[in-house]
């Protein structure tokens, strides 16, 4: 029997090490195809609708949507989708992020930022938003914008 020279285990101990770290947690930089949470597919949706990706917005869509503004106008999902792509933004950053299983279910409840748009606000905007497990992946079902109103002294 064939004795591994000590270079060869080193290198074989550093390459096992190597693959079984990449397989653990999230990725580095999540897209739509290798996100493993409802926070990064959340993140994936206002990055589309900041940069006009509609083709990954109406896919991650669910047929029968509804989304609520921060006014209380309530959307479909066409009139969503015309929504965002009549109010763009020119950033966006979530905070405060909490996310709930809910069976095959994912609630996410946040603060959101937007900046250089129409829906701008100062104070931000509270969202709750609801993804569903698919066959296809994952879908957003629900969304909802509460304004957060500043302190008054």
């Amino acid at each position: 029997m064939k004795k591994f020279s000590s270079c060869a285990f080193v290198s074989f101990v550093v390459g096992l090490s190597v693959l079984i770290s990449s397989c653990g947690g999230p990725p580095k930089h999540p897209t739509w195809n290798n996100a493993t949470g409802a926070e990064q597919y959340e993140r994936l949706m206002w990055q589309s609708l900041k940069s006009g990706d509609w083709k990954n917005v109406e896919y991650h869509l669910a047929p029968t949507f509804v989304g609520v503004d921060q006014a209380g106008q309530s959307y479909d999902r066409a009139g969503w989708l015309e929504r965002w792509k009549q109010n763009r933004f020119v950033e966006y950053s979530l905070a405060e992020v909490n996310v709930f299983p809910q069976g095959q279910d994912m609630v996410v409840s946040y603060v959101l930022h937007l900046s250089g748009g129409k829906d701008a606000q100062n104070a931000g905007l509270r969202v709750v938003a609801v993804w569903q497990q698919v066959k296809k992946g994952w879908i957003l079902t629900t969304t909802s914008m509460t304004p957060i109103a500043p302190i008054q002294h």
